[in-house]
């Protein structure tokens, strides 16, 4: 099962772009950093927002998910 999903997967992404699309995220990253951190604020003060009072468990939740996207890249 596990090979046939990995099939799967670099039958997408030779097609796609011809690397993994966690590749290809990192190198946008890496060029316009500002640019990802600035649409990923956005998208966690927005949903903080429409959180209501429960918005700082949201935004803790988006917190860890920066620091372990961090340590994994």
């Amino acid at each position: 099962m596990i090979s046939w999903l990995e099939n799967l997967y670099k039958a997408l992404w030779s097609r796609v772009g011809g690397k993994p699309w966690t590749e290809i995220i990192r190198e946008d990253q890496k060029k316009s950093p500002l640019v990802f951190l600035l649409v990923f604020a956005g998208l966690g003060i927005l949903v903080g927002k429409l959180a209501g009072k429960y918005w700082w468990q949201i935004l803790l939740g988006f917190l860890l998910g920066i620091l372990c996207g961090h340590f994994w890249w």
